[in-house]
């Protein structure tokens, strides 16, 4: 009888001892709620935000064609602007008036992993504001969500399929020893290895089954865009079950080690506590040591020094009284020039005196907190636990790699709104409807797969080199298994 047979006949044995066994109904079924709950979540986030998206695009949409129609009519003799709603205004469109979105869209497996999308927004409204304004003033979504963060399918495989496996795997050869019935099992011509491995297969059968393949078959059920991203959603389970296989191959490691089953459920846990709760932490302590976080308490104080260092140097500008009040012509175009009021052209020097002063801090800020990051990318390997979330978030577009490159998009942005409207508010020329159409739009342009998938990859491999070395250590004390 070659191994072949062998490994079949002990794999559907087992599975039929565990389809009798309670625990695999008890472990089993309460994984699929989890996954059911966390991927009804994770759809529910991403389909509000989604939602709120399109309203911020339309409403865009909307106040632009309103604005274009206004202008007409003004020009047209028809209507009379306001000082703050003049869309011949270049400080006005430039400001409040004229601001567009810049929206970053959900990937198509943005379910699986809500990541930190409670702290990074997927949205900035451009104007003519200083760039600290812009990227470094938005408000968190829920103080809660900083403590314990979004339930989702990543939280699921990261924390809570490691417990699963021992639920079903502490005992897999210390039970058969304390029951009497592996030297029975050992005295037919069976292997010890093929034992263990066809044990492993079952159980990692069945629960990958329900991380892996119920996901998939949901996301491309309810969300289409996932077909588009046939190579992201393959990485997404390459990396799942590189993730299971490490914990697997750590099961039976220890049940190699000959102790009961009380030891191992022991031993386990302890490893789940240390690799999986206790090194990220220990990790985040170290990368804040060697590269301290840039301070935001520090650059908003910064922010409001300079600000009021600005508002200081254009008081008169501020305190100029409004002219259109006795002279409302004034506000209407002639020959192509506005005459600008004394508190648009305050505001607009203030805005672009901050954004001057401060631009050589946001740098080091946007470098600091670029090494930081380099930093916890190079050193996560010593938890699997962070690879795998590193690895799953980055698929699912909701880590910092892809905030980052959406950072870097809405920077580009910002500069081109600035190029367009600040020589024609230093000019006095007003806007005209020609214009309209040349005004910048944001573009958002996804991140290129290659880069994503090089993430992924780096993760599977990261996942494996260690189960390798769980791998050897397990065949070694398995060749040396004591079966009494």
């Amino acid at each position: 009888m070659n191994p072949s047979p062998r490994f079949l006949l002990v794999a559907r044995q087992e599975l039929r001892l565990l389809l009798r066994d309670r625990s695999l109904w008890l472990v089993g079924g309460l994984f699929l709620l989890l996954v059911g709950y966390a991927l009804f979540n994770g759809m529910l986030q991403t389909h509000q935000r989604d939602q709120a998206q399109a309203a911020l695009v339309a409403a865009d949409g909307q106040a632009r064609a309103g604005q274009l129609a206004q202008l007409g009519r003004i020009m047209a003799g028809t209507e009379v602007p306001t000082p703050f709603g003049n869309p011949a205004n270049p400080a006005n469109m430039a400001g409040g008036l004229g601001a567009q979105h810049a929206v970053m869209p959900s990937a198509p497996l943005a379910p699986v992993a809500l990541g930190q999308t409670d702290l990074f927004p997927a949205q900035f409204k451009v104007t003519h504001q200083s760039k600290v304004n812009l990227l470094h003033n938005n408000d968190i979504e829920n103080p809660w969500h900083l403590q314990s963060g979004h339930f989702d399918l990543a939280f699921v495989v990261v924390y809570l399929l490691p417990l699963l496996i021992f639920a079903l795997s502490y005992n897999l050869l210390s039970g058969e020893r304390e029951d009497g019935t592996l030297r029975l099992l050992l005295s037919q011509p069976l292997a010890l290895p093929t034992l263990v491995a066809a044990k492993i297969a079952v159980r990692a059968a069945v629960l990958l089954g329900a991380a892996v393949l119920v996901p998939l078959a949901v996301l491309l059920i309810a969300r289409p865009q996932a077909l588009a991203a046939p190579g992201a959603t393959l990485w997404w389970a390459l990396v799942v079950g590189a993730y299971a296989l490490f914990w697997f191959t750590a099961v039976v490691a220890v049940n190699a080690f000959g102790w009961s089953s009380a030891t191992n459920a022991m031993v386990l846990v302890i490893g789940w506590v240390v690799l999986v709760l206790v090194a990220p932490v220990l990790l985040n302590i170290a990368v804040t040591q060697a590269s301290p976080a840039p301070s935001r308490a520090e650059l908003a104080a910064r922010t409001r020094v300079v600000t009021a260092q600005a508002m200081s140097h254009n008081a008169t500008l501020l305190a100029t009284d409004y002219t259109h009040v006795d002279q409302p012509d004034t506000l209407v175009p002639r020959d192509g020039r506005l005459a600008m009021s004394g508190r648009a052209m305050a505001n607009y020097r203030i805005q672009r005196q901050v954004d001057e002063t401060l631009r050589p801090e946001l740098d080091r800020f946007d470098a600091q907190q670029a090494r930081q990051q380099a930093l916890v990318v190079r050193w996560s390997a010593i938890s699997p636990a962070a690879v795998a979330y590193e690895g799953i978030t980055a698929l699912a577009g909701t880590g910092h790699s892809r905030n980052a490159w959406f950072l870097a998009q809405v920077a580009s942005y910002h500069q081109a709104w600035k190029d367009f409207f600040y020589p024609r508010i230093d000019g006095g020329l007003a806007l005209a409807e020609a214009d309209f159409a040349r005004i910048p739009a944001f573009r958002w342009h996804e991140e290129g797969q290659g880069a994503v998938q090089a993430q992924a990859a780096r993760a599977v491999l990261q996942l494996l080199l260690p189960t390798l070395v769980l791998l050897g250590l397990a065949g070694w004390r398995l060749r040396r298994y004591r079966v009494v």
